[in-house]
């Protein structure tokens, strides 16, 4: 397993990592903890550095949904921002 995905430390990267590298990187996790012969004491390593990067997806995704506003049209015909939400269902 590469080094830099088991020395993630969230505190420290947490502005620096975009959402995609954090899912490249959730990714390469899963894959090293499929690994019928991985000893004990890494997977769960590996988990805790996989929670971290969930946690920190999560948070980037709901600031991007924080940020997006809709153009709609109120009862008096005029035009006004809103936030949009996004129902997730399951």
């Amino acid at each position: 397993m590469n080094e830099e995905l088991l020395n993630f430390d969230i505190s420290e990267e947490r502005d620096a990592i975009s959402l995609e590298t954090g899912f490249e990187r959730l990714e390469s996790l899963v894959k090293a903890l499929e690994q019928k012969d991985l000893p004990l004491e890494n997977a769960l390593n590996y988990f805790k550095v996989g929670v971290a990067l969930v946690q920190h997806c999560s948070r980037v995704l709901n600031q991007a949904e924080k940020q997006m506003q809709v153009l709609l049209e109120d009862p008096d015909g005029q035009l006004q921002f809103q936030p949009i939400s996004f129902d997730v269902k399951g």
